[in-house]
Order: structure tokens, then C-alpha cells, then sequence
């Protein structure tokens, strides 16, 4: 799995005591996380593999997300875990989107990426797989956690 794959994974990572706006059937985590995304949108959907993926996610950061703070990402298929990443927050979203970290009060970002094909990707499917993703500040205190299912189309 490539880097691409991981940030896009990233983005699914917030979650909101409140309504927000999602495509996918994603889920707060159990627990209290003091962070809030109203917003979280991707076009395409699916995530087509070798084509260019818009995001949309914005909310509000009670707790400041500090430069450091990394998204815990898990990955399965099924019940067994395929994957598992720790991926910056700051350089996988905030700067791609223009910003600095921290991220304190209101925010807003629409970055942009690309998930290169890999030569053992499935041909002519779409899989779906189960994530779940924690946001960490450097403290080790959990800011976020949502879980949900995300589709990728392989062309």
C-alpha cells in the first residue's frame, strides 16, 4: 500500500457528537473525543485507483491539533487487520491544503491526492474495506476516531 493510499485513508478519521455531513456509513468510535467535523465529503465515490480524489472536511478543533499529531490508521478486511499506519497530520492535510499547524477553533480543507496503482491491485473491482483511524496529538491524548467503510474502485 503507498502513501497515497494512506493519506486518503487519513481523511476519514474525524468524528462529530453532531450530525455531519458524510457520504459513508462512518461512525463515531466509542468513547469521548472533544473534536467535531461538521463536513466530510470525497469525489469520486468510490475512490477510483490512479485517479485524482477531491476531499472536503471541515469542523472545529476544541483541542488543538499540534504539529506531531499522527493519525493511527487500521485497515480490515473482513475481521482480519490488512493494514496499519501512523501518518502526520500536518503534512497529510493541513499543508496540502494551504494551512499550518496547529489547528485550533474552525477549519476548512480541501486537498487533493492521487492513489497510484500497485502491480498486486485487483483488475475491474471495487473492494471495500473497514477503517478505523484515531487522531493523536504528541501528548498521546485522543482527539478523534471514526469508523466506517470505504470503497476503491481498481479500473
Amino acid at each position: 500500500m503507498n502513501i497515497s493510499l494512506i493519506i486518503i485513508l487519513v481523511f476519514v478519521t474525524f468524528v462529530s457528537s453532531t450530525p455531519i455531513k458524510r457520504q459513508d456509513a462512518l461512525k463515531q468510535c466509542k468513547g469521548n473525543f472533544p473534536n467535531e467535523i461538521t463536513t466530510y465529503t470525497y469525489t469520486p465515490n468510490p475512490i477510483v485507483i490512479g485517479q485524482e480524489t477531491t476531499f472536503h472536511i471541515a469542523g472545529k478543533a476544541t483541542v488543538a491539533i499540534e504539529n506531531g499529531a499522527l493519525y493511527k490508521i487500521m485497515g480490515f478486511y473482513g475481521k482480519k487487520q490488512i493494514y496499519h499506519y501512523d501518518v502526520d497530520f500536518c503534512e497529510a492535510i493541513v499543508a496540502p491544503s494551504g494551512f499550518t499547524c496547529p489547528v485550533k477553533g474552525n477549519f476548512d480543507f480541501t486537498p487533493h491526492y492521487t492513489i497510484k496503482p500497485e502491480p498486486n491491485d485487483p483488475k475491474n473491482t471495487i473492494e471495500e474495506n473497514v477503517i478505523k483511524i484515531l487522531i493523536t496529538n504528541p501528548d498521546g491524548k485522543d482527539l478523534a476516531c471514526i469508523e466506517g467503510n470505504v470503497k476503491f474502485s481498481y479500473p
